[in-house]
């Protein structure tokens, strides 16, 4: 289970640093879930900070098998980590992403009771860390306080520190008094000195995969793509069920645009209406300027001084979408000459292309012509999200990201779904536009 922030991929994988949470980054508190409870060791807002600025990425992998007794939901766990990632801010320092394991092989309940591959030792969390891109596991870490923890990491073939925090101490008191060395490549006594290890470590790195300037500012920026998200869950609390498929959305459409692709959108009726909105959110600015790049306001002056000097001052920067709802000569040919329900899928037909998008917006999920063109948008090659509601329809199983919020009736669903393409939107200008 997890909840995504930004990835940065480089040529060589991803530098990251997996920290354990309780005993590494907190105190250790039994089956911790309440943030009243929740108490930061010394230094480690620092330490994280310190990462945060030579550009390794931070995540967080936590057994959390008071889930599987039941002694705390899935969503106490998200609730939690959204108050540290508050605490963290206010000292500057952010995870990058958290992983949890919620099962037990033998206590626990229901559908948590079961033998897993994500509860470390075994490397299930950091696999799905993977699914972001490649990390670069020669330069990559395990920090924990439990040999379950460094086992996990050389399992995964990382370089593993056991930190003196939480359980670690009493483990190494254990191995020195049995002349033993443990599953770890070395001791720290806190979150801190580790840090220090590792950056010690990467001074001899050649200046090539040293930490560039840019990255900090990359990073700034992810914490306010972020915010958009938690402001988001803080206005409509509802829409927390789908958090991580929000999140999950957001990189899709992140990663599409940074290839140079676009964004085809189509719904029915209001959802029509939203179609429109969304597109007329990305393509101009939304609460920034988007100043054109001075390049091309030198080339439009080039073309013609006057005309091109209004044009540089006017025009702004904008996101490839185009809402397949609004091309009605086509449309009414189609409907008259073939099959009015396909035009959306002849449209996906002639115009996108491998590593586009296709958004279909639908609250029940059953629309047919929006099914129809996520099935062309499959066959081209692109990627798909839904915007649902309900049980998310047949048009779920079409979807890459089905982002089905928490409603049955028609204008209660289109009432959260304006929210949920708002805050992706802002969070795509945040990225891609620096004013």
């Amino acid at each position: 289970m997890s909840f995504h922030r930004e990835f940065y991929r480089e040529e060589k994988g991803r530098k990251v640093v997996f920290l354990d949470r309780d005993g590494t980054i907190n105190k250790e508190v039994h089956y911790l879930h309440r943030k009243e409870d929740l108490q930061l060791l010394d230094g480690v807002a620092a330490a994280i900070a310190r990462l945060n600025q030579a550009g390794y990425e931070v995540v967080v992998v936590t057994n959390q098998a008071g889930v599987a007794r039941g002694y705390y939901t899935e969503e106490d766990v998200k609730a939690l980590h959204r108050y540290l990632d508050e605490v963290l801010k206010e000292q500057g320092a952010f995870i990058d992403a958290y992983y949890y394991c919620p099962h037990h092989p033998t206590n626990g309940i229901g559908k948590y009771r079961c033998e897993c591959h994500c509860r470390k030792p075994d490397t299930g969390l950091l696999e799905q860390a993977e699914q972001n891109g490649r990390i670069d596991r020669e330069h990559s870490w395990m920090i924990g306080d439990k040999l379950s923890d460094t086992e996990a990491g050389r399992r995964f073939g990382l370089r593993s520190i056991l930190v003196g925090t939480g359980y670690g101490e009493e483990i190494r008191k254990k191995d020195l008094q049995e002349g033993r060395q443990s599953d770890y490549d070395c001791y720290c006594k806190d979150l801190q000195a580790a840090v220090s290890q590792i950056l010690e470590d990467a001074m001899d790195e050649t200046e090539e995969t040293k930490p560039r300037a840019q990255d900090k500012e990359k990073r700034e920026r992810t914490m306010d793509e972020q915010r958009y998200l938690r402001e988001l869950i803080e206005r409509y609390p509802k829409l927390a069920a789908i958090q991580e498929d929000i999140q999950r959305a957001y990189e899709l459409l992140r990663d599409c645009y940074a290839a140079g692709n676009k964004l085809l959108v189509a719904g029915n009726g209001g959802s029509c209406a939203d179609a429109e909105h969304i597109v007329g959110e990305l393509m101009k600015g939304f609460v920034k300027k988007r100043t054109l790049p001075q390049e091309f306001q030198e080339k439009l002056c080039a073309v013609d001084a006057d005309l091109g000097a209004e044009l540089a001052q006017k025009l702004q920067g904008a996101l490839p979408s185009l809402s397949l709802t609004g091309h009605a000569g086509l449309t009414t040919a189609f409907l008259n000459d073939v099959d009015g329900t396909l035009s959306f899928a002849q449209q996906l037909y002639g115009l996108g292309q491998a590593g586009d998008v296709f958004l279909g917006i639908s609250t029940s999920g059953n629309s047919k012509n929006v099914l129809y063109a996520a099935c062309a948008a499959k066959a081209k090659g692109m990627k798909v999200v839904g915007l649902l509601g309900r049980d998310g329809g047949a048009l779920r199983g079409c979807c890459d990201v089905a982002l089905v919020v928490p409603e049955t009736e028609t204008f209660k669903i289109q009432e959260l779904h304006l929210p949920v393409y708002h805050a992706l939107c802002l969070m795509l200008e945040e990225h891609f536009f620096k004013d």
